[in-house]
């Protein structure tokens, strides 16, 4: 009687093991409520390793999502995936990076996201019309989630091959880098450039009651549009140092 207690319990471990390991994505997805907004489509795959076709939030198409479980995670206890997303995106976005949970809640790590300038621009209000080109990179080295935004984290923003157009004129930037931080959902940001035409510098800070700081300067350099200079008495004199300088803060 025993052996067959041993039996089917062993039958019934490698039963469910096998369902588990092979349960489609398609069926766990339906018992798991997305936030609103969030729409995923065409699933395919398992729990484990899959795609979607296609992830969209709110009105954006974010494009297909592909995961794969990393199985050495478990020896940390700390579920991760290695995901990559945005083939297909009408948004122009792409990336990949690393995502899970650990005993202080859900983690990114080593992610990587491109984005066209000009399309973040595009849903950027402005007051007068601007386009911008080259690539936006955000590189998160990690990111560890706390109510409402992160409890620690660090990144960088990069813009490469920037420039900007505007009805006076068009202006081309060096190399920008902005530095990101996290701590207890206060995020801080700064960064500067320096071309030929302009060099600039910027600095700012967001706390989680939505209260935002931050303060920059631009210096108009040798090549600066002549177009574009003739503009600038709107703004004041300059400091001693030939610099324009700004200084805003507020809630939104």
């Amino acid at each position: 009687m025993k052996r067959v207690i041993k039996y089917a319990l062993l039958c019934t471990s490698v039963f469910t093991a096998s369902a588990i390991y092979h349960l489609p994505a398609s069926v766990a997805l339906s018992f798991s409520p997305l936030p609103q907004g969030v729409l995923i489509d065409s699933v395919e795959g398992t729990v484990w390793q899959g795609r979607a076709q296609n992830v969209r939030v709110q009105n954006y198409q974010l494009g297909e999502l592909n995961w794969s479980f990393s199985w050495s995670s478990l020896l940390t206890l700390s579920p991760e995936y290695a995901v990559r997303f945005g083939r297909g995106s009408a948004l122009g976005l792409s990336g990949k990076g690393n995502v899970g949970i650990s005993f202080s809640g859900p983690y990114v790590e080593t992610l990587l996201a491109s984005i066209p300038a000009d399309t973040v621009l595009q849903y950027s209000p402005m007051p007068v019309p601007v386009t911008a080109g080259g690539q936006l990179e955000l590189a998160i080295k990690s990111l560890q989630y706390q109510s409402p935004w992160c409890g620690t984290g660090e990144g960088s923003l990069s813009w490469s091959a920037g420039y900007i157009e505007t009805p006076v004129g068009s202006l081309s930037f060096g190399p920008t880098i902005v530095d990101l931080a996290c701590k207890d959902s206060v995020l801080t940001a700064k960064g500067s450039q320096s071309s030929k035409q302009v060099s600039s510098e910027f600095s700012g800070q967001l706390t989680p009651n939505r209260q935002y700081q931050s303060s920059a300067w631009f210096k108009p350099e040798g090549d600066f549009p002549a177009t574009m200079r003739q503009q600038l008495s709107w703004l004041g004199s300059p400091d001693n140092q030939g610099r324009y300088s700004f200084n805003y803060q507020g809630r939104f």
